[in-house]
């Protein structure tokens, strides 16, 4: 064996040259990064308006984004397992995504900025980490709430064969639970990193107080071009988005959903299979094929061991444990409220009533746009069905799903400057995507043999959609929907207060409230403004979503 593996890495070819390069290319970005990083703190980077200086802030603007995705995926495994394999975790942590997905960013800012800098005070890693931080929430809830949504609607059958063949709960983990939420998570993923775009320009150029901070990158490019009123900077920094965008999906998304697609639960092959010429080049390299076998050569494989089920595989908690879970959750919150009440003590009782109204005003926008963006229902499923379909459509929806709108919106509010029902198109434009994404996942991860079956019954058009394409996107229609809400709430915060041209365009609601009391540095009020359209939020999902959520997906599993 060690002789065959000696023999081909001796075989050098193109695909290796490839490979080679790449890896130059990150060691030299790494590299680079550290040295920035590492540098004398700069609160405000100078941003050169030309081109050519956007080639050096996009590739920053990407590697944040990527640090923050590997952030995002790490968080996603931890927290959503947790949430759906421990029913007393599971009354804890989901109410409180639901509270983290609807905080905007700009509700994280001061408490994030505040404390990197008082960590690295001397460097670039605190208003580095900060930045990354703000996308990290751009990116991460729909990812947690993609995959706590594949691993309540596992097959149990899936579960109970892994553990008679003696499994452990890592092995089932890596096994059967991850591969089985792949395809959503790869999807979501997708949506997630759009959702970090998002907010590019927020997260690299802001303001606290009375000190702006700027960040070199794409986003940074755009703000300057904007409060400049330099329109072909604004224009450049679109067309490096755009390619960045493409680039992205080429080199990266491609191949994960070329490799992702041998998760799908099937039985009967598929007739179009995704393909990605970088996949290909990365399992011809004679180089990683090296290391693969390399690893694999101490595979030992594993031994039958039948033993009895007893008791409920999410509800294995101790008594004891649990005692202890809730009475920690319970000093926490004991102490957190008695600081908050503190902290509100100045506040009157009118400005509650006028953040109360704003977040009402901020719902009705919201939820406006997430009935619009239903759309998406019979497009992703049309998509998602259809692999040639979904192979020549990604890039571009890639693309229009990730470029961020707030880019445009000086543009848009010059043709539409009344925010108070133009905000609802701009709120639409970041949350219609999670619903489309979560749609085409669903529908790309039915199984070829339900199909096939539906051909062989004979189903019209109508009994398809309606007996098999809609049962079976539901419990990820929900799902998008829920962070489509909550993409929403966020965008509010960018959709109803706006600054151009020296002028500032507002809409009343709580995004334009967040905004002016983190300006006028009222940690008070924005704290307040924060907790009022949380507790709106979990309201929301706690009475309709989580329902309708449990409902679907326990009616509609594949068991």
């Amino acid at each position: 064996m060690v002789r065959a593996i000696e023999k081909k890495i001796l075989h050098f070819s193109i695909y290796d040259a490839v490979v080679v390069a790449i890896l130059v290319f990150l060691t030299w970005g790494v590299i680079e990064l550290a040295t920035r990083w590492t540098g004398t703190m700069v609160a405000q980077a100078t941003i050169s308006m030309s081109p050519i200086a956007l080639i050096g802030y996009t590739l920053l603007s990407m590697s944040r984004g990527f640090i923050a995705y590997g952030f995002s995926l790490i968080f996603t495994l931890t927290y959503g397992y947790a949430a759906a394999r421990n029913r007393y975790a599971e009354r804890l942590l989901i109410p409180l995504l639901d509270i983290l997905q609807s905080v905007p960013v700009l509700g994280f800012l001061p408490g994030v900025l505040l404390a990197m800098i008082a960590i690295f005070p001397h460097s670039n890693i605190g208003l580095e980490l900060a930045s990354i931080i703000m996308i990290f929430t751009g990116q991460v809830w729909n990812m947690t709430f993609s995959f706590y949504q594949s691993l309540k609607s596992i097959p149990r059958d899936l579960i109970e064969a892994s553990k008679i063949y003696g499994f452990s709960k890592w092995k089932i983990f890596w096994n059967v639970e991850v591969p089985y939420s792949m395809p959503g998570l790869v999807w979501n993923s997708m949506m997630s990193m759009a959702g970090g775009w998002f907010f590019l320009v927020v997260s690299e150029y802001f303001s606290l107080g009375d000190k702006t901070f700027i960040l070199p990158g794409v986003g940074s490019y755009m703000g300057v071009a904007m409060d400049k009123g330099y329109v072909p900077g604004e224009i450049y920094a679109i067309i490096a988005m755009m390619l960045m965008i493409l680039a992205i999906d080429f080199f990266f998304w491609r191949p994960i959903v070329a490799w992702a697609d041998k998760f799908k639960m099937d039985e009967v092959a598929s007739e179009d299979e995704p393909k990605s010429l970088i996949l290909k080049v990365l399992k011809s390299s004679h180089a990683l094929m090296f290391f693969r076998e390399l690893t694999t050569l101490r595979k030992i494989t594993p031994k039958f061991k039948p033993r009895v089920i007893s008791g409920d595989y999410q509800r294995d908690e101790s008594r004891w444990g649990n005692i202890l879970f809730y009475s920690i959750i319970g000093l926490i919150s004991f102490f957190g409220i008695w600081k908050l009440l503190s902290f509100f003590s100045s506040i009157k009782g009118s400005e509650l009533l006028t953040i109360l109204f704003a977040d009402g005003i901020t719902g009705l926008r919201v939820y406006t746009a997430v009935a619009i963006s239903m759309w998406a229902l019979p497009v992703g499923i049309i998509i998602g069905k259809n692999m040639r379909l979904s192979k020549r459509l990604q890039p571009v929806i890639q693309m229009i799903a990730s470029f961020p709108a707030p880019m445009i919106y000086p543009w848009f509010v010059l043709i539409f400057p009344n925010l108070n029902w133009s905000s609802i198109i701009l709120m639409l434009l970041g949350t219609q995507w999670y619903i489309l994404f979560n749609v085409i996942a669903g529908a790309s991860a039915i199984p070829n043999q339900l199909k096939e079956a539906a051909k062989m019954l004979k189903f019209t058009k109508k009994e398809l959609w309606f007996n098999l394409y809609i049962p079976s996107v539901l419990p990820y229609l929900i799902t998008g929907m829920i962070t489509a809400a909550g993409g929403a709430w966020n965008a509010s915060i960018v959709a109803e207060y706006m600054v151009v041209g020296g002028h500032t365009y507002t809409a009343t609601g709580i995004g334009y409230l967040i905004n002016v009391f983190t300006n006028n540095n009222q940690m008070n009020l924005l704290a307040l403004s924060v907790i009022v359209m949380s507790v709106g939020v979990v309201t929301i999902n706690k009475l309709m979503w989580r329902p309708l959520q449990k409902w679907s997906t326990e009616k509609f599993k594949f068991d």
